[in-house]
């Protein structure tokens, strides 16, 4: 038997964040101005494995920051809980004001590659532009070392690749 983590009232939360929460064939145009959730299985997850007040933060987030109440999908609210649970970023009610997330996921949705899903896409994006290296590390943490071939790698030459091959003598015209 599986049993949850957290006891969840998915309902309860998303109505303390009014937020309205109906089934994925319930999915039609107008049902989908704001504050309108399609996802429970989501909610129910995150709500399971997390608690009922990270699935209310994470909700408020989203449906409190500007323009982004109507992004009530499933791989929105993964991205987000994602973001707040990695402790990475300053949690504040204004964190997604200039983020749109619908923009977000319709672009984790072009560049997704085949290993990674739109959500795991979108927490990356959202990590890289509040919890950057340049944000959270300290400036004598982000200098590298130059980069030293190996002593058993020979070098590569930049003629390497234009009509010209790399020979144990040097290069000869192919």
């Amino acid at each position: 038997m599986n049993r949850a983590l957290h006891p969840c009232d998915v309902h309860r939360v998303a109505e303390q964040c009014g937020i309205r929460i109906l089934k994925p064939d319930q999915h039609y145009a107008a049902a989908s101005h704001g504050r309108v959730c399609f996802c429970p299985k989501t909610l129910k997850r995150i709500g399971r494995a997390h608690g009922e007040d990270h699935l209310r933060l994470v909700l408020r987030l989203i449906v409190e920051s500007a323009g982004n109440a109507q992004a009530l999908q499933g791989e929105v609210i993964a991205a987000v809980s994602n973001v707040v649970l990695s402790n990475l970023v300053e949690i504040r009610a204004d964190l997604l004001d200039n983020v749109d997330l619908e923009q977000l996921r319709v672009w984790a949705h072009a560049v997704r590659p085949k290993f990674c899903s739109s959500s795991h896409a979108m927490t990356v994006a959202l990590l890289w532009r509040f919890a950057s290296p340049e944000k959270i590390l300290a400036d004598d943490e982000l200098e590298l070392e130059p980069a030293v071939a190996p002593a058993h790698m020979p070098a590569i030459s930049p003629l390497t690749g234009r009509g010209r091959r790399l020979t144990g003598g040097g290069i000869r015209a192919a």
